[in-house]
Parts: structure tokens; sequence; C-alpha cells
């Protein structure tokens, strides 16, 4: 079988990406002869070093703020991404458009010109976020129902999308929710880094670019308020720095509490120093928000990838984090406003019996996921979608 995958990444920085470089492994190893043909997107973040050197990639696709594009450019890029698109697809059984819209009605259209069938995975804010778009709305309405099968990561973005699309636009019956998973044994060993800031610390730990939907404002704001009570605890925030008005906001907040000592901003870093600052963290602290330009977080990978670390996790109600968080069992869900943040933070810093419950429940909750289930229920939606 011959797949080809339309992604903006194949990195271990983002959620794409990991979610793109696990799925098509565990793929692998369920049908070997699957032979993976991966268009990357320019501009794409370094490659994992997980991709097999087997795999056929290649950069054919246009950036990710395609979306934002100029009418002129966006045609100009889209005409030649599905043209490129469509070539690979002639040799292809299948394809697979992992990155949201407007990649996927890129995927498509290549499809249909191949004469192969197409399905669509929706992470979140990218396969909603069109349906409302004055000029993209009519597209992405009309790309949704020609697939074959679109496979949603989350309850909660499958219902975001549920309330815009009528049965007619997209049919219940093509719509899967096949939640996230996490590779638990890829989080147990403790890595060789030597030695890092962060050693020896108290702390909480923040993943995720800096960017409204993920709600580092509101994070920030509640460190600020249990700061006094704990006063030697840090908080380190993991993730692309913006650079923009948004990351002047958060570092204001940590500057205006008086705690420009005792937050961290890392930017990027390595997997195993991720892994590293999991295995070492206190709590989790993660509060997605709906942003002002329609925004959201689909899951939170990062939720499970903190419960195989036995790391106990602060998530935010009307998020994907409802799908990633077992409430009171492997984190805590809480109110999207500083007052109910800092209260969940509070109670699981200063409850040494609640964090080692929360502890061992993400633990059993990321060992019961895996990649290999997810994996068969896609492998299925392609036998299905080549009958």
């Amino acid at each position: 079988m011959r797949v080809l995958y339309l992604t903006d990444s194949l990195s271990d920085l983002d959620g794409v990406g990991r979610y793109a470089v696990r799925l098509i492994s565990a793929l692998q190893e369920l049908e070997p002869a699957l032979e993976p043909h991966v268009l990357l997107a320019r501009k794409h973040r370094p490659t994992s070093e997980a991709v097999p050197a087997s795999w056929k990639v290649e950069v054919a696709l246009p950036p990710d703020y395609l979306f934002y594009m100029t009418p002129l450019r966006f045609w100009a890029n889209s005409a030649l991404a599905i043209a490129r698109a469509a070539r690979a697809a002639r040799s292809c059984d299948l394809v697979h458009a992992i990155k949201d819209y407007p990649h996927n009605w890129i995927a498509l259209r290549a499809a249909e010109i191949a004469g192969k069938p197409c399905i669509a995975t929706a992470h979140g804010t990218y396969s909603v976020q069109p349906l409302q778009d004055p000029r993209h709305s009519a597209r992405a309405r009309a790309a949704y129902g020609r697939f074959q099968a679109m496979i949603s990561v989350s309850s909660f973005t499958a219902g975001r999308m549920q309330a815009l699309l009528t049965p007619k636009e997209l049919p219940r019956s093509r719509l899967h929710v096949v939640p996230n998973a996490v590779d638990a044994d890829h989080f147990l060993a403790r890595r060789a880094i030597g030695p890092r800031p962060w050693h020896g610390q108290d702390f909480s730990l923040a993943i995720g670019e800096l960017k409204e939907r993920k709600g580092h404002h509101l994070s920030l704001a509640a460190f600020a308020r249990v700061a006094p009570s704990f006063p030697t605890l840090q908080h380190y925030l993991v993730g692309k720095l913006s650079g923009d008005a948004y990351e002047a906001s958060l570092r204001a907040i940590v500057a205006e509490a008086g705690l420009s000592e005792r937050v961290h901003f890392l930017g990027n870093v390595s997997e195993d120093e991720k892994v590293d600052l999991q295995q070492r963290a206190r709590v989790f602290l993660h509060t997605p928000v709906d942003a002002a330009d329609g925004g959201f977080e689909g899951f939170g990978l990062v939720y499970l990838e903190a419960a195989a670390c036995g790391l106990p996790s602060i998530g935010t109600r009307e998020s994907g984090a409802a799908d990633a968080i077992r409430d009171g069992e492997t984190g805590l869900l809480v109110e999207s406003n500083v007052e109910s943040v800092a209260a969940g933070l509070e109670r699981v810093l200063a409850d040494v019996t609640l964090a080692s419950h929360l502890a061992g429940g993400g633990h059993a909750f990321a060992r019961a996921s895996n990649w290999t289930e997810n994996a068969e229920r896609v492998l299925e939606l392609y036998r299905a979608a080549l009958k």
C-alpha cells in the first residue's frame, strides 16, 4: 500500500509533526508493506530523528500561513502545490492530509485529479476556523463533504465541526473520532543531557508556542497568584518565542509580579530536554482558551506526554483538554479564568496525596493509550476507502 501524506511538519517541536511521525510509524508496524511518501511545507521545522531514512520525503507544499495569504498569492501557491501533489498521488493508492485546511483542500484536489481516495485529519483550529471565514468557508465546506473520511483527534474538535456543518455538508458516518495517543515507554528513561538550570529546582512547567490560544496569560497570572505561598517554586515555559505583542504581554505579567528571576522563557528545546523537564516538574500547567482570532486547542498531546511522565496536569474546560485529561484522575480541569487556574495549581502543589494520586492515574492512563490502536483504526479507514 502506497500512501501520500501531506503535512507541514515531521518535527518533534509541534503537535502535528509528532502526530505524523508516530502515526505513520505505527501504521508501518501494522502494515510493513505500507510505503509512505510525505510532502512537507516550505519553512517546515527540523525533521525528527525518529523519521526513517526509507521514507520518501520532499518539500512541495506552501508554508502553513497559506490561509492568510492575499488571494493572488493563495491561488498561485495552491495551483503549484496541487499540481505537485497530483503528480505524486498518481503513483500512490491513497492520499492522507495530516495538515488541516487549506492543505487538506490541496490534498483533496490533487487526489481527485489523480483519481485516488482522500482522507483528512482534523486537529483543531485550522479545521474549524475556515468554516467561519468569509474567504474560505464555501471552499472548505465543499471539500469536507468529499473526503472519504475525516479523522478528528478529539470529540471536542468533532463537536465544533458538527456545530457548523450540516449532515449533508459532512455526513456523520464519515466523521470518526480517533483520539491522539502516546508512546509511554518513550518517556520513562532518564535523559543524559548533562546539567541544566532546572536540575535540583522545584518548578511548574508549561509547553506550547507563545500564542493566545495556548493560554499562557492565564497560567502565568495564576502562577503569580500562588508564587508568594511557594517561595522556592520556579516556572519554566517551553515553546517557540513569538517576539510579538502577545509575548511582550506575557513578560509584562511576570515583571509586574516581580517574578522575572523565577519565570524562565526557554523557547524551543530538544526532545531530550523536554522529556527531562516533564520528568522533573511538579505540575504541568497548560490552560488553553478560545483566542480572538478563533483559535482553540483541539486536543493537547502534551497532556498525554505529561501523564506518561507521571506529571499531574491542569487544563481548562471547553477545550481539547477535556479529551486528554480525566478530571480528578490524571489531572484537574478548571474554568478558563485566573482564579480557577490558581486554585487548581495551589491544590496540586499543597496536597501531596492528591498530586501522587494524579501522577499514578496519569501514568496508568498513558500506558493504556497507544499508537497501535490508533493506527489500527486509521488502517481500517484506509482499507474502506480503497474498496
